[in-house]
């Protein structure tokens, strides 16, 4: 599995090479693969297709990816499975760009052999569409502010009057004299 996951692009074959993999969670999340740390807490394995073609000194890498992870709502503190995925789209060039012209900020360049890392390519693709505040579903309740109930299982047996509340006597203050 692990020789799948990483080629050279100076024996990259003239046809290119094509990937369509289901790497195993532990794999993925093993810190001793790859040099970009990898998201935990993944439910499943993760999907990843994709290819690689040379066009001249410049190699185009594309593909798609999903992977599920366990995540937390940011409005009830429930944990549950988000699905993400995504597409991707890479460039990237055997030694230093010497013209002007090339884009350097869409362009990775290699020295060689020009060794790339499947996952660690995916890792970087799941940090770039990670969301840092996720809801588990857009009619999520969330918690009651007064008492933390989970109101998407249990009615809050809060007073709704807020008498209790510091600055419930701001309530009765008049601003239109």
């Amino acid at each position: 599995m692990r020789q799948q996951l990483s080629f050279k692009l100076q024996t990259l074959p003239s046809t290119g090479r094509q990937w369509c993999l289901e790497i195993p969670s532990a794999v993925f999340e093993d810190g001793q693969l790859g040099d970009v740390a990898a998201p935990s807490r993944l439910c499943k394995d993760v999907f990843w297709k994709g290819n690689v073609i040379s066009e001249g000194r410049m190699f185009t890498l594309q593909g798609t990816w999903g992977v599920e992870l366990v995540r937390q709502c940011v409005r009830c503190n429930v944990e549950f499975p988000l699905l993400m995925e995504g597409e991707c789209k890479r460039y990237f060039q055997l030694g230093h760009s010497m013209s002007e012209s090339d884009d350097s900020d869409t362009c990775e360049c290699l020295t060689a052999p020009g060794l790339i890392s499947l996952v660690d390519v995916l890792r970087e693709e799941v940090w770039l569409a990670w969301k840092p505040m996720v809801v588990c579903s857009e009619s999520c309740k969330g918690l009651c502010q007064q008492c933390g109930e989970n109101l998407n299982k249990h009615e809050c047996k809060c007073s709704q009057d807020g008498d209790d509340h510091p600055f419930a006597a701001l309530r009765h203050l008049r601003f239109d004299t």
